[in-house]
């Protein structure tokens, strides 16, 4: 998925009005009324999700791993429309709300998988550390969004958190330490093994030979 120069163009227009918007409204805060709030809100949503995008749309060129890539830019997409519609709207349904959430910890936690599937690696060591951080992303964004739509009350809300947190945490640590293992491995100078292969076929000269 490859996009067109003209539309990279927009992009990078948008992004830039989207900025200049974003400080020019916080030089002039004192003057900023409901409205000019919901722009800003708007244009650094705008910001935050492009960001959680780019890694996808470039890692969408690559056949292999393509469908990452555009359902991780599906996520965010919608996750935009919906915080938009939040804020136009001004709506405060906490389901709602809810939802919105687990949408950005979604996209943020595939914008983080689609990074690591950048690097090209170069020795097994490197490709361990990348699933190891994929599994433990994957693991600690469900807890999250568990979390956000958490219903339990008094003494279960308790035994649960004890429980949940202490593996939210453990797949954190697991996901930041494979993170940084992944570029450092990479760099290493591995020599592969060759593997012996033993074929009790002679060879064409000696087969020849035996033929005269």
């Amino acid at each position: 998925m490859k996009l067109s120069a003209p539309t990279i163009k927009a992009f990078v227009i948008a992004v830039i009005i989207a900025g200049l918007f974003g400080v020019i409204s916080i030089l002039a805060s004192d003057g900023m009324g409901m409205e000019g709030a919901k722009a800003f809100a708007i244009s650094m949503c705008f910001i935050l999700y492009g960001l959680l995008s780019a890694a996808p749309m470039v890692l969408a060129e690559k056949p292999e791993y393509k469908t990452l890539g555009v359902a991780s830019m599906i996520v965010s997409t919608l996750a935009f429309i919906l915080t938009v519609a939040a804020i136009l709207a001004e709506i405060t349904d906490a389901g709602f709300l809810k939802f919105i959430a687990s949408l950005f910890i979604l996209s943020l936690g595939l914008a983080h998988i689609c990074l690591l599937h950048h690097f090209n690696l170069q020795n097994k060591y490197a490709h361990y550390a990348r699933v190891t951080a994929t599994i433990a992303i994957t693991l600690f964004t469900l807890l999250i969004i568990v979390r956000v739509f958490d219903t339990f009350m008094l003494y279960e809300s308790f035994l649960y958190n004890q429980s949940t947190a202490k593996i939210t945490v453990v797949a954190f640590i697991i996901d930041l330490t494979a993170t940084l293992l992944v570029p450092l491995c990479n760099r290493l100078q591995v020599t592969e093994k060759v593997e012996m292969i033993f074929d009790e076929t002679p060879p064409v000269d000696q087969m020849e030979k035996q033929e005269v």
